[in-house]
């Protein structure tokens, strides 16, 4: 390869080395250092696509293999040390195991990555979100409804920190709502329709109530917005007619998705049927339910449709199918009690594990507050003496800028009116040499501060004394007015008698002399 080099390039063998060097060198480094940087993106991209997997299993109520899927995307984060895919596939391990009923499961993994990864958790409130959720639905499935608000009415501040697209943050919100509103069922109706109502005008106001083809992000959350609106109706309110309208949004937004929650929304309108007395219309949805609960293994359903149905044969009389699906009810009912006895040992052990932790942050963080406490309080002191010190001579300096500005600002005023002076001046004296109408005008504006001292001892002087003394301001001899305003000199001298008499000027002081001291008397 280099005898290439050197046929094409025409370099010596000195120069061939040198190349060597400057090339080789980086391409071993690359050969070097790119197959783990590519097995790195590799192996991310494979637990994306582990975790897409399994939400497209979890969308169709798959959890069972969702599960496997997410282990598998825990485990090979974990194996390269990827640690956000680590914590999002935990999250969603718990999350699915809150959907199978293994809510002590659930609890445990929430505590394992609260435990284990403290800083990213703190640095991604999305994470802090998505636990605080999980948390307050496990409390919910076991009927710890005050726990579970507790934690639901964590969520509002997080949402815009989680959520920075709009749609995301806006769906958040709904999501938000009906969680808190859930927590209030059957415990306190009026807060739970306030905050179903809440939901509502949110699904108004981006017009989601008018068609079937929403966006996917808000397809699961609207439906269960109308869904507990018709609950509320039927068991709350009492109107059935409402209880109708809001069953039917979610019949017809339900069948146009293709919902894998169906069986939910039939068993409801199986209720409201029930409620309003149409047993045999009842039956026919309590057994769509049915058979979409026996393909997705949904226990927790299947206990509350036996039940309608039990309840449905019984109203219509049929004693042989009443007692066979009271046959079916009732064994389930007892092992669900039993699951929430559990539920009570296993929530009050997760709320004393996160007990134990907090207590133990607070220890660590008590053990080092003296000291840093100490510290802190030679720092301020430190601080203040510096501030104080730093103010004095700030003081100083500014009064001394003050004076300094005070002082140019003086010295910029003396010049303007100087500068105003002579170029009023030359004016002035070139109207009053031709003796124009306008002079006298622009000698006031020129001269105020003469103006306003010759007004004080002379108040009733006419404009043809005002214009002569103007005229001995500007310091022109008897000939020049004489001139000026073709007149006599003689006439001139008697005007000035007059006005030493009017002024109260002694003969033997100068007349120029008094005028130009008088504005600055």
């Amino acid at each position: 390869m280099m005898f290439i080099f050197k046929y094409y390039i025409g370099l010596s063998n000195i120069n061939i080395m040198k190349f060597e060097k400057k090339i080789c060198v980086p391409l071993l480094v690359l050969f070097f250092f790119l197959p783990l940087r590519a097995q790195k993106i590799i192996s991310k991209d494979v637990v994306n696509h582990l975790l897409q997997e399994g939400d497209s299993l979890s969308d169709q109520l798959i959890f069972n293999k969702s599960l496997q899927a997410y282990k598998k995307a825990s485990s090979f984060s974990k194996k390269i040390n990827f640690q956000n895919g680590a914590i999002e596939s935990d999250l969603k391990i718990a999350r699915t195991l809150n959907n199978l009923g293994f809510y002590k499961d659930s609890f445990k993994y929430l505590d394992s990555i609260e435990k284990k990864y403290t800083d990213q958790i703190s640095e991604r409130p999305e994470f802090k979100y998505q636990i605080i959720e999980i948390t307050g639905l496990n409390y919910l499935k076991y009927d710890f409804k005050r726990e579970a608000v507790v934690e639901f009415r964590k969520l509002p501040p997080l949402v815009n920190l989680s959520f920075k697209e709009n749609t995301a943050r806006l769906n958040a919100k709904i999501r938000t709502n009906v969680l808190i509103a859930s927590c209030y069922e059957f415990v306190n109706n009026d807060t739970a329709y306030h905050y179903m109502r809440k939901a509502e005008s949110i699904i108004k106001s981006e017009r989601l109530d008018r068609t079937l083809d929403i966006p996917k992000i808000f397809q699961r959350n609207v439906l269960s917005v109308y869904r507990n609106l018709a609950d509320y109706q039927q068991y709350f309110s009492k109107n059935l007619d409402s209880a109708y309208y809001y069953s039917d949004k979610v019949l017809a937004l339900g069948e146009y998705i293709k919902s894998p929650y169906m069986y939910i929304y039939y068993r409801q309108r199986a209720q409201i049927l029930h409620s309003d007395k149409k047993h045999k219309q009842s039956l026919v949805f309590c057994r769509r339910s049915l058979k979409i609960i026996k393909e997705k293994a949904v226990k927790e359903d299947l206990i509350d449709v036996y039940k309608l149905m039990y309840e449905n044969y019984t109203s219509l009389g049929d004693e042989k199918n009443a007692a066979f699906y009271r046959a079916k009810y009732v064994p389930l009912k007892d092992s669900l009690v039993g699951t929430r006895t559990e539920g009570i040992i296993v929530s009050s052990d997760h709320m004393n594990s996160k007990k134990k932790m907090i207590k133990s942050q607070y220890k660590n963080k008590d053990r080092n507050f003296v000291i840093v406490g100490f510290f802190v309080i030679i720092f301020f002191i430190f601080i203040i003496y510096i501030v104080i010190n730093r103010k004095k001579q700030k003081e100083l300096k500014e009064n001394i800028e003050l004076k300094k500005k005070k002082l140019l600002e003086k010295e910029n005023e003396t010049q303007e009116l100087k500068l105003k002076v002579k170029e009023g001046f030359e004016e002035v004296v070139l109207l009053a040499k031709t003796n124009s109408p306008e002079f006298v005008t622009l000698f006031i504006s020129v001269y105020p501060d003469f103006y306003q001292a010759l007004l004080t001892v002379y108040p009733d002087i006419n404009t043809e004394n005002l214009k002569f003394c103007a005229l001995l301001r500007l310091s022109f001899s008897s000939k020049d007015i004489a001139t000026y305003n073709f007149i006599t000199p003689r006439a001139i001298q008697l005007r000035k008698n007059r006005l030493r008499k009017k002024l109260g000027i002694s003969s033997t002081e100068d007349i120029y002399g008094w005028l130009n001291r008088l504005d600055n008397k």
